[in-house]
Order: C-alpha cells, then sequence, then structure tokens
C-alpha cells in the first residue's frame, strides 16, 4: 500500500541520514580522542554542552572545518527529522562561533532543516501527517485560509509567536498547500529573535565578552523587527476583515 511504501522509504532516510553522521561524529571523536575516539552524543543538559564545548575546543582550531560539518550535520538531522533539542544546538554555535558567525549560521540551518522536514513529509510522510496529526491541521488551515493574501505574515506570526510547535508547521505546511519559498523565509526571518537569545545564551557559557553597545543595537534591531512584523500582520488581517 501506499502508506507501507512511504513509512519504508522514511525508515530508509532516516537510516542513511543516521550512518553519514555518526561517520562525521566517529572521525571528529578520534581528532578528540585519538585513536580511542571519545563518544560524542547529542547534549541534553548544561552539564552535558559545558563538556562538549570543552572537547570540541581542542580541535576546533586545527580541524575547524571538521567541527562546522560536523555541527551542520548535527543540526540539519534534527531539523529534518524533527527531533527536539535543537536549542542546546543553537546555545553551542554561540559558544564555539560567537553571535557574529553562530547566529546566520543557525538561522540559515534552522530553514534549510525545516525545508527538508518539509519536502520529507511532501515527498513520503504525507500518509503518516494524515493518519496520525490529521486532527492538528484543521486549526490551522483555517488560520491560512482566512488570511490568504497575507500568508507569509501569518506564517510570520506563527513563528514569532508560536501557538503551534514549530514541528508540527514543518511537517503540515506542504499539506496546507504553504509554497515552499515562502516557508523558508518565515524560518529565516520568524526565528531570527529565539535564534539570537539561544546564541547569545552560549556566548555568555563560554565567558566571552563583546562590546555592550554591539549588544543593545543587536537587541533593539531585533526587537524592532518583531514589533514591525507582527504590526504588519495585525494591520493586514483587519484589513482584509473590513472588507
Amino acid at each position: 500500500s501506499t502508506g507501507l511504501v512511504q513509512v519504508v522509504a522514511l525508515c530508509a532516510c532516516f537510516g542513511l541520514a543516521t550512518t553519514a553522521l555518526y561517520a562525521l561524529a566517529y572521525q571528529l571523536s578520534r581528532e578528540i580522542g585519538g585513536s580511542d575516539g571519545l563518544p560524542l552524543t547529542f547534549p541534553t543538559s548544561v552539564e552535558e554542552l559545558r563538556r562538549l564545548v570543552a572537547q570540541l575546543d581542542q580541535v576546533r582550531e586545527e580541524n575547524f572545518g571538521l567541527v562546522l560539518s560536523v555541527f551542520a550535520a548535527a543540526y540539519l538531522y534534527k531539523q529534518t527529522f524533527a527531533i527536539p533539542g535543537s536549542v542546546f544546538l543553537n546555545v553551542l554555535a554561540g559558544a564555539l562561533f560567537g553571535v557574529r558567525y553562530g547566529l546566520p549560521l543557525v538561522c540559515l540551518l534552522t530553514a534549510c532543516g525545516a525545508s527538508c522536514c518539509y519536502l520529507l513529509s511532501w515527498l513520503v510522510g504525507r500518509h503518516l501527517v494524515l493518519h496520525y496529526l490529521g486532527h492538528r491541521i484543521k486549526p490551522l488551515q483555517e488560520r491560512l485560509s482566512a488570511d490568504h493574501q497575507s500568508l507569509l505574515f501569518v506564517l510570520l506570526s506563527l513563528r514569532l509567536f508560536p501557538m503551534s510547535p514549530n514541528w508540527l508547521l514543518n511537517v503540515t505546511s506542504p499539506i496546507l498547500g504553504v509554497p515552499l519559498h515562502l516557508f523558508f523565509i518565515s524560518v529565516l526571518i520568524g526565528l531570527l529573535p529565539y535564534n539570537y537569545l539561544c546564541v547569545q545564551a552560549g556566548l555568555i557559557l563560554s565567558e566571552l565578552q563583546l562590546a555592550s553597545i554591539l549588544d543593545y543595537k543587536a537587541v533593539v534591531l531585533l526587537a524592532g523587527a518583531t514589533i514591525t512584523t507582527a504590526t504588519a500582520a495585525v494591520l493586514i488581517r483587519c484589513r482584509h476583515r473590513n472588507r
């Protein structure tokens, strides 16, 4: 049946991605711990995060490309398969790369990973999404249909002020008919304030220092972008209701 084929295809994608990530992580662990290697796992607590930062700091200068590749692969893996815990990777990015490089990196990886989740749901996950999440699709469909002409602003508002989990928006968007380019933009911009806070937390965790004026400017710009986007969405929605 179609459902069984989609399940097999999804499992195959997951297996291939897991194998590729393991191979990269194993190579990095050998760089850290020599021939024996040290196991690298996804951090699930602040203490594990501190330990991972200390491990990666040992090889970051000499093997920056490998560290970056493993980080990007791990981030895309979590986003593509809607695995919780990306917040710790955001914090890790701040600790390893700082805000200047870490923030653009995680914003891009978030948008790319979410888009991979979108495509995976569209290609091989449609039957599973409809079967297990059908009851949660209808409220989102009504919300998007009511403001179809201002779809991008609605998508941004859902990211900035999430009424539904981000993973749910990722897997249901192709079924709801959200165009991929608007989906990508909404993730890239809509999760910017959240990503900034996480990356900034990582910077503090690594005990790095930035000029306070730079932090103030970044906070003001992000707050302004959030307020402007939300205000535009509300005004456009009110305008359509009055027509």
